[in-house]
């Protein structure tokens, strides 16, 4: 085709039945050239490269722990550890359920989450790593010698210590891997799409567009996050959803019906982003399709399409555990707690602007974004304004696209429906932003981008030019990728990492002090251990102070004060974090284990007949574990040799009520009648 003939070709008024504009083929001068592309570009080449790729991006992820959310959802689910045996409560709960369940609580987001097709997956692969009964990592380790016994040889993590985190890190490897694999058919499933359906007449740019978003490095969190799975998962059964829904457009057969609507369900199984599939299918049928569009050749395809839907709402909503309005009293899941409606308004615009400043310069990255990483907006912020003009001209121009319909419609539509789903303007999500929420809108950002390459190229004669402009893009993503990818090796290295990034944010303090108390138990680090105390401590103190309801905060603060023997500290803060949180599983813990330390320091003093300050000491652990029979009848022994005679019935008493079988505090029942 002439180039006069493709300026013609845009000229031409478009008519309603007129089939979608497509952009012109790229060809390259040389024979040579053609010859190249031409093997690339055909076969099953594509598909080869685009796999290799992710492979070769995600590669230093193989080695990788858990880290994020990967214990909730996976290493620590009581449902994922029994593998296939937990498939029945993996369909049949909440994602959380489990969690709830180990922290004593309810529902904490609002509408629940019922996402079971990434974590069944989870489940397959515990059956090659091994089944567990229950979430009990304490009682029962992984027992990998056979001895009965753990065992330093089992150290998994190779961190020195053998503990609960060797025991959740087992078998992370190939989840890691997994996670690559699945994220290389999912963009083979885009690029099939787009190549068979969108840009069938220009497979080049369908490959180009593929390339930068497998390549992109806000997509490090889906892939080297392993419970971003459902992300993945999602995106995977959306693609191949839109491209059976054309093969049933073109074939009109019950086996493409039947094909569609299955892995329409799966990608709602997924995640609920397959919802928006309702108006991207119907909308890539009107622009993609090379029939005359009527609507009366897709009624059974709609039909079927809300069929699957109502059947998966139905499931969906005697499931979730999503009746609690604890997400809207803590600020932890309502980042907007404290914002008045103006703000709330004004910072999602700057929200909307950041996803979308963010995917044209991915750096920094961080894996939180929550209060008060992003400050709350108010309209004297300019930024506020960009973020409302891109909004509405987004809008605007889809609408424009669709009227002549022309493809980027579906681009600008595949972008706005999905991230008007996670910048909070249509329901709380529990989030500010996440780098893994704008994961399938990004694909609406790389087809404008591609395109925007490809047109340069044209425009200026030079339709090399085209490549020269996206190899250095691909080469700035995987360097970027495989930085970022370092971060997410596990828990210690993604909240040193992040915390830098986001210092405001409230979890990612709460977590640096978390894993440098970690760090602080590595014999490694045993020289350092009171250096890296003090810093937990320090990150501590600035997540209580953004966020003084901050639970975790706390805890990590009362570690950090008992390592370094601060004990009337470290009771102080627990007693500020149990009051906000009574039933936390870890209360009991916490305190008997500090009120053994004041029995232990209060029963030295009984060496030097130091009566009273025994007795005190004593006292406080009796205070903080009140059901140990010992406690009561030493303090009975100090107290009766202060001469507090009260004191001492009164605790022999106890002690006697607690263990009425034990000898000794038998024999002192009848000194003090």
């Amino acid at each position: 085709m002439s180039k006069q003939t493709k300026n013609q070709r845009v000229q031409e008024p478009v008519k309603v039945d007129a089939k979608v504009k497509t952009p012109p083929t790229v060809s390259l001068n040389t024979n040579e050239k053609i010859s190249v592309l031409d093997k690339i570009l055909k076969g099953y080449t594509p598909y080869i490269i685009m796999m290799l790729c992710s492979i070769a991006l995600y590669a230093n992820t193989f080695k990788h722990q858990y880290a994020l959310d990967d214990e909730i959802i996976i290493s620590k689910n009581e449902y994922v550890l029994r593998g296939i045996a937990g498939m029945p409560d993996i369909f049949s709960k909440d994602l959380f359920e489990s969690f709830y369940t180990q922290m004593n609580t309810t529902a904490q987001l609002a509408g629940g989450r019922y996402r079971p097709l990434a974590v069944a997956s989870f489940a397959i692969e515990q059956e090659f790593i091994g089944t567990r009964q229950d979430a009990n990592f304490e009682a029962n380790g992984w027992d990998l010698n056979h001895n009965g016994k753990q065992d330093i040889e089992e150290d998994i993590n190779k961190d020195g210590n053998y503990n609960d985190k060797d025991i959740k890190s087992k078998g992370f490897g190939m989840r890691h891997i997994n996670n690559t694999l699945f994220y290389g058919l999912a963009v083979c499933m885009l690029f099939l799409f787009l190549s068979k359906i969108v840009f069938k007449e220009n497979p080049l740019l369908a490959f180009v567009i593929s390339l930068l978003f497998l390549f992109h490095p806000i997509h490090t969190e889906v892939v080297a996050n392993v419970k971003s799975r459902d992300e993945i998962f999602s995106f995977l059964f959306m693609m191949l959803s839109l491209f059976l829904a054309h093969q049933y457009a073109t074939q009109r057969t019950l086996k493409y019906l039947i094909l569609t609507c299955l892995t329409f369900f799966c990608a709602l199984l997924s995640k609920e982003y397959g919802v928006v599939l309702l108006i991207l299918i119907p909308l890539s049928l009107y622009l993609f399709d090379e029939n005359k569009f009527k609507i009366g050749n897709y009624i059974g395809l709609v039909l079927g399409l809300l069929v699957s839907f109502g059947i998966y709402y139905g499931i969906r909503s005697t499931i979730v555990i999503g009746e609690s309005n604890l997400q809207d009293q803590e600020l932890m899941n309502n980042p907007f707690l404290l914002a008045d409606e103006t703000q709330k308004l004004a910072t999602k615009f700057f929200i909307f602007l950041k996803y979308f400043v963010t995917l044209v310069l991915p750096h920094p990255l961080s894996s939180d974004y929550g209060y008060n990483s992003i400050p709350y907006k108010d309209y004297s912020d300019y930024r506020v304004w960009i973020g409302i003009v891109i909004l509405f001209g987004s809008i605007g121009a889809g609408l424009l696209a669709f009227k002549k319909r022309n493809w980027t419609a579906f681009a600008i539509a595949f972008y706005m429906l999905n991230i008007l789903l996670v910048t909070n303007f249509v329901f709380n999500i529990g989030a500010t932003m996440g780098e893994r929420l704008v994961f399938h809108s990004s694909l609406g950002y790389c087809m404008l981008l591609g395109f925007g390459l490809m047109w340069i190229g044209e425009k200026i004669n030079l339709k090399q030019m085209s490549i020269v402009l996206v190899l250095p893009i691909l080469v700035l993503y995987s360097m970027k990728t495989f930085s970022r990818n370092k971060a997410w090796e596990n828990d210690i290295t993604l909240a040193l990492t992040d915390v830098e990034n986001m210092p405001e944010s409230i979890a990612l303090n709460g977590n640096a002090s978390s894993r440098n108390l970690d760090m602080s138990e590595l014999p490694k680090n045993k020289d350092r251990a009171p250096e890296l105390i003090r810093k937990a401590i320090s990150y501590g103190n600035k997540a209580v102070k953004l966020h003084p309801g901050f639970v975790n905060g706390y805890l990590n603060l009362g570690l950090g004060y008992a390592k370094l023997e601060k004990y009337d500290s470290a009771k102080y803060v627990w007693d500020i974090a149990f009051k906000i949180y009574p039933h936390h599983p870890s209360k009991p813990i916490y305190y008997n284990l500090l009120a053994d330390v004041y029995y232990r320091e209060g029963f030295k003093f009984g060496t030097d007949k130091k009566w009273n300050e025994g007795k005190n000491l004593i006292q406080k652990a009796v205070e903080l574990n009140p059901t140990n029979a010992n406690y009561w009848y030493d303090l009975g022994g100090f107290a009766y040799n202060a001469q507090d005679y009260v004191k001492a019935k009164e605790a022999w008493s106890k002690a006697y009520q607690l263990n009425p079988k034990d000898t000794n505090i038998i024999k002192v029942q009848g000194i003090l009648k």
